[in-house]
């Protein structure tokens, strides 16, 4: 495929992921998927509705906080929790200092919004496929795994071989 059918499909799909999540923003009063978000910290004016309707997904709304940050024209998304829930202190908004300084280019744009109304993800809301795919990756990787210990112990045969061979010649040079 080459690269402007690529963008073409690309920009096709933008497209329909617009229509997908109908945005509407009241001040900094922000409404996506049944949500409301409140627009919390907007550095550099990164927030734009246009580019969080195309990379919105249903996933984050269990989080109570999404961070956006834009990096060569795209928009990156990112869930945190309140920092009194149980979950990893990487997940926690609390270490959102720690995520903009390792995993955002410095001064680059982005915006915090607040999910006024957070909702655990539905089972359906996951896909059966996914679970699928999981557990075909892992039979896949110990798959894997025995194939890679049979090629070690093949290397190392035709290594110990290889090795013979050579102090038989060093041995035949030296004579």
């Amino acid at each position: 495929m080459d690269r402007e059918t690529l963008k073409t499909q690309t920009l096709l799909q933008q497209e329909e992921r617009k229509t997908a999540y109908q945005i509407t923003r009241h001040g900094d009063e922000i409404e996506i998927d049944k949500l409301t978000l409140e627009l919390v910290d907007n550095f550099k004016s990164a927030f734009d509705t246009e580019k969080l309707a195309i990379r919105y997904t249903p996933l984050l709304a269990q989080y109570d906080y999404i961070v956006g940050d834009i990096s060569a024209e795209q928009l990156r998304l990112k869930g945190f929790y309140r920092n009194d829930k149980t979950v990893a202190n990487d997940d926690k908004i609390a270490s959102l200092q720690d995520y903009l300084f390792e995993y955002v280019n410095f001064g680059a744009p982005y915006f915090v919004l607040e999910n006024v109304n957070p909702r655990p993800v539905e089972p359906e809301e996951r896909s059966k496929n996914s679970k699928r795919s999981h557990r075909n990756t892992h039979k896949k990787t110990e798959k894997n795994r025995n194939n890679s210990k049979e090629k070690i112990n093949k290397n190392k045969k035709v290594a110990s071989s290889n090795k013979t061979t050579t102090k038989r010649a060093f041995v035949i040079k030296q004579k």
